[in-house]
């Protein structure tokens, strides 16, 4: 791990980008997470990051929350788990509040049906592209 502390603001930052700009749930995230805090940051390395998965993955609840607990407390203690999973679930929580305010009025126009047929092949090619490039370090 690299040995640079980040503030708790990136932090959140970081995750609030993971949990607003992947769309499929966890396995979708992985490739985003890996993005962000192997490569931009340097926060962990390959061998890190995929010990950190299956944490993550092992453990009950969400894939994203428990990385974000994972990371926050190793960089920056309870507040860093704080500001993590606070950035992470945001996103889901305003569009979940959105949608449930608006959705069933528009639920059945063919655009709204068009873009969930759009989105649907997207997030399962970042999956298999998170599978292919973590089964890399695998064997």
């Amino acid at each position: 791990m690299s040995a640079n502390k980040p503030s708790l603001g990136v932090l959140f930052w970081t995750y609030l980008k993971i949990g607003a700009f992947t769309i499929g749930g966890g396995y979708a995230m992985l490739a985003l997470i890996q993005r962000e805090v192997v490569d931009n940051y340097h926060w962990l390395d390959e061998k890190e990051f995929l010990n950190m998965m299956a944490l993550a993955q092992a453990a009950p609840g969400l894939i994203a929350v428990n990385s974000a607990i994972f990371l926050g407390h190793r960089l920056a203690g309870w507040k860093g788990v704080g500001v993590c999973v606070v950035g992470a679930v945001l996103p889901s929580i305003v569009v979940i509040l959105l949608i449930a305010v608006f959705f069933s009025q528009y639920k059945d126009a063919p655009a709204v049906e068009a873009v969930f047929k759009r989105v649907r092949p997207a997030v399962v090619a970042l999956i298999a592209a998170t599978v292919v490039r973590l089964a890399k370090h695998i064997w």
